[in-house]
């Protein structure tokens, strides 16, 4: 065992702790020189036992591990299990110098991160950014997890209090069940929206369908080829779908002190997010003059683009898109509505299209994952509103909501 540190280290180098599982000197210094080269600062212990490894571990703290697949007296799958058996969810790359493709499925079926060549390690700076990032997106769903279910049991604590102190009154029982209630399915919501684990199927289908091309390039026909598309497409949905789940549940999340909002430089924001968009379809895009409202700058952005977006993409045939933003005053509140000349809706869809994975039409013909008008109704209830649709078939769609002056 041995410690590793660079020769130099620049102010601007990002640091990192790092475990290497390595009996070869020369290669661990190859691949503390490419972490150099990618602007990291490693400070690193290289290691060839178990014993090492469980020492190390007990000892410091580390941002990842990278380890070879075999070594004399070791080997990186019994050092995968030694880091899961010590708790600690660290990134593992395996980094070895001949690795069959039965082998490197077998490690990242076994919970490996990553596998890379030590012939190709260009690709090890890549996989330690990416790994990085999304161990940082573990440890912050753990802490959202724990603080959803500190509220959760404060509110349990509630309802006994107040069930203790109020048994006569059944309407406030009713209302404080009801607010428990409501509590689980967001706490059931979001283990299952935010959960990091679903990225975890998703990347095994990319990279085994990646290898299947790979490995039979040369034996595939139109046909095999064209269903490796679609799975790869159906991964990038999926992608696109938990991306946008995660977005429609930080909707709620937090807290914010209103603030002046100038919904005139949100639209302008917000029209040159679309630029592309707008230029593409030939989109005209009017606005009068908007209020100053009390709000949150970027839900407020996310709100109004999302309703520009879909009275684009929602156009009918042939008809240039028309778009146009206004404002009324009604006593503590704006009345805001967004007018297009689109497909319409039909009067009986207009309460469900604010309910999340609701599509009223085919992918095929209008891309999406049903989840945009929901985010747009969950914004307009934390801040105090109501939003509702008047639209017919044929003749285009009115988006109303208010917000606070």
């Amino acid at each position: 065992m041995g410690s590793e540190k660079p020769l130099v280290q620049s102010e601007m180098a990002t640091p990192l702790r790092v475990l290497i599982v390595e009996d070869s000197e020369d290669d661990a210094f190859l691949m503390l020189r490419e972490l150099r080269k990618g602007g990291y600062a490693p400070q690193a212990e290289r290691l060839e036992t178990a014993e090492a490894m469980e020492q190390a571990l007990a000892a410091g703290q580390w941002d990842m591990v990278i380890s070879d697949y075999v070594l004399p007296r070791f080997s990186g799958l019994a050092a995968l299990q030694i880091l899961k058996q010590s708790g600690q969810d660290l990134p593992f790359i395996v980094v070895s110098g001949n690795i069959g493709e039965d082998i490197a499925v077998g490690a990242m079926k076994a919970g490996a991160h990553d596998y890379i060549l030590k012939g190709n390690l260009t690709r090890l700076v890549p996989a330690v950014e990416r790994e990085l990032r999304e161990a940082v997106v573990r440890r912050e769903r753990r802490r959202a997890e724990a603080a959803l279910q500190r509220s959760y049991e404060e509110l349990e604590q509630r309802v006994r209090e107040r069930t203790e102190e109020l048994n006569a009154s059944k309407l406030e029982l009713e209302r404080l069940v009801g607010e428990l209630e409501r509590s689980n399915r967001e706490l059931e919501q979001f283990a299952y929206v935010a959960s990091h684990d679903l990225q975890e199927p998703l990347r095994m289908v990319s990279s085994f369908m990646q290898l299947l091309e790979k490995r039979f390039e040369h034996q595939l026909d139109d046909k095999a080829r064209q269903y490796i598309n679609h799975a790869l497409d159906g991964s990038q949905r999926m992608s696109q779908l938990i991306h946008d789940l995660l977005m429609f549940s930080r909707v709620r999340r937090g807290t914010w002190e209103p603030a002046p909002v100038d919904l005139n430089d949100l639209f302008s924001q917000i029209a040159d997010n679309c630029r592309t968009t707008i230029e593409e379809t030939g989109a005209v895009i009017t606005c009068e003059k908007l209020p100053v409202v009390q709000g949150e700058p970027s839900q407020l952005c996310q709100l109004l683009q999302n309703l520009l977006v879909n009275a684009v993409k929602f156009r009918r045939q042939d008809v240039i898109p028309e778009v146009h933003v206004s404002a009324t005053r009604q006593g503590k509140h704006w009345l805001l509505a967004v007018r297009d000349n689109g497909i319409g809706i039909a009067p009986e869809q207009h309460e469900r299209i604010f309910l999340i994975f609701q599509r009223l039409h085919s992918r095929q013909k209008y891309n999406g994952t049903g989840i945009g008008l929901a985010v747009c109704q969950r914004i307009v209830d934390f801040h105090g509103g109501r939003i509702w649709v008047e639209s017919e078939p044929g003749k285009g769609s009115t988006f109303l909501f208010n917000l606070p002056a």
